[in-house]
């Protein structure tokens, strides 16, 4: 047994003493009618009208691992509750160029070419999503051929990791920089760049050559307030049984890499590959491939010269493809789509959305402290839409599943009526309790929205998000309670 989780039963069971309830937090809750107001409210510097539908319920969220804090922001809590705790990311940020920032979640810093850049959140509630902003201060972006919007490659804690890519004209090169941004409790939030990793092979170790990182591989870990981890792992078609692991820590100046570092229990790992990287508590980073299962890893806390971590095969409760899972006219598909792990405050969470025929079934999992997993709770295609009593929602697979990171048996989903078809569609975001069957809140975005240059911008983004997974973050925890009442975009 190598984790061991904890978890509170909303309504049903005993909350552990690690579980530290936030003031003022809430769930909006249980309703017989679903509510809907017949205008659209649209949220500000977001280019799609948004229709909310909420009520309320409280809940008992968990807290494990985050720090209290000062009497002064509590207070604040208590007249601000309606702020997010947790959010929802979309992959790709915006950009907007010849501005100065929002001096809000804004932090500053510079290309690998000395370029000044600074990036800002939009915040909403889930189920509705945020969007990150890059944003270059100096007048236009640097220059012309320079296309870069910020990828958001991985969150934990009060750290994101992000992925700004700099193009130009021929000859020069593409520039591809790693940024770890910082919320900070106190003082600014910092955008940090991260050195260029290097591949020294036998045959150029006088003269490495910058390697190329694999976003899809690599995931972040926040050991304490101030330090933290970056990591990557990669895996040859020869490696059944160990991986190389790519290793930052904070403070450092270079990369580790540790090669060849066994893979216990590894049965099942052949023809892997990763479809998310999470991390768990402050010690574990999990590499999940949707088809296979997980490779979780116990990295040690920076200080000193990194210790090689440890690694160990865990499967999902579901059935694994057999053989090689590419087919040669789809490819591998898209299973994050139906499938996600998700770390919460509760433990380490399972959704998995089963195509039945013309219909489908959703279930929910927990991994326990034995290392099998647990059914928590399930739901079919007709008792969801049994939840719509206006029937306004699109009967659709629901897509992207994330689970609430305070609520272990909320689920947020994306029902997409089809914008590869109808450019007019509205795509919704649903959050429903999956134990006790109830529709908790909606979000519907129509692309009807503004024409303005800004608003195209952001639009462009969540477009070139779209068919990507959503990351979960609890950066807004960790912002002064200031910067979350000029910042958070709400509708009610």
């Amino acid at each position: 047994m190598r984790i061991t989780t904890t978890e509170t039963e909303t309504g049903t069971g005993t909350q552990n003493s690690s579980h530290r309830r936030r003031k003022g937090s809430s769930v909006r809750g249980p309703y017989t009618g679903v509510h809907r107001p017949g205008a659209t409210h649209p949220i500000a510097s977001v280019p799609t009208a948004t229709m909310r539908i909420s009520s309320k319920e409280t809940e008992i969220p968990g807290g494990h691992g985050r720090p209290k804090r000062s009497s002064s922001t509590s207070s604040l809590e208590d007249a601000h509750a309606s702020n997010p705790a947790w959010v929802i990311l979309n992959r790709f940020g915006a950009r907007r160029d010849s501005f100065d920032g929002d001096r809000t979640t804004s932090a500053v810093s510079y290309t690998s070419g000395g370029k000044e850049m600074s990036v800002s959140f939009e915040l909403a509630m889930p189920p509705e999503t945020s969007l990150l902003t890059l944003d270059w201060p100096q007048g236009p972006r640097p220059s012309e051929g320079t296309t870069s919007y910020p990828y958001v490659v991985a969150a934990h804690g009060n750290v994101v990791l992000l992925e700004i890519i700099s193009t130009a004209k021929y000859p020069r090169p593409t520039a591809i920089d790693y940024f770890v941004y910082k919320a900070k409790a106190s003082g600014e939030p910092s955008l940090t760049r991260l050195p260029v990793c290097y591949w020294k092979g036998a045959s150029n170790r006088d003269n490495p050559r910058p390697r190329i990182m694999s976003r899809v591989a690599m995931g972040i870990l926040s050991c304490s307030k101030d330090s933290f981890v970056v990591a990557e792992m990669e895996r040859r078609s020869y490696q059944h049984s160990a991986a190389n692991i790519y290793l930052f820590c904070s403070g450092s100046e270079d990369w580790r890499v540790f090669r060849d570092v066994p893979i216990d229990h590894s049965h099942g790992v052949g023809w892997w590959s990763t479809d998310a990287v999470l991390s768990y508590r402050r010690r574990y980073l999990i590499w999940v491939d949707y088809l296979r299962g997980m490779i979780v890893a116990e990295v040690a806390h920076p200080g000193g010269d990194p210790q090689e971590p440890a690694l160990w095969y865990v499967p999902l409760p579901v059935d694994p493809v057999l053989g090689n899972p590419y087919d040669s006219d789809r490819g591998r598909g898209c299973p994050e789509a139906s499938r996600n792990v998700c770390a919460t405050h509760h433990g380490i969470k399972f959704v998995n959305v089963n195509q039945c025929g013309g219909s489908f079934s959703i279930t929910l999992w927990s991994w326990c402290e034995d290392e099998t997993w647990r059914k928590d709770a399930a739901l079919d295609a007709a008792q969801l839409w049994g939840l719509d009593c206006e029937n306004r929602l699109p009967n659709v697979r629901p897509e992207f599943p994330v689970v609430d990171m305070e609520n272990p048996y909320t689920v947020c989903f994306l029902l997409n009526e089809g914008h590869h078809i109808d450019p007019e569609a509205t795509t919704w975001m649903i959050k429903v309790h999956m134990k006790k069957k109830i529709l908790l809140d909606c979000t519907g975005y129509s692309n009807n929205g503004s024409s303005s240059h800004q608003n195209t911008t952001y639009m462009t983004a969540r477009r070139m998000s779209e068919r990507l997974s959503f990351i979960s973050s609890e950066m807004p925890y960790y912002l002064p309670e200031q910067t979350m009442k000029r910042n958070v975009k709400t509708c009610t």
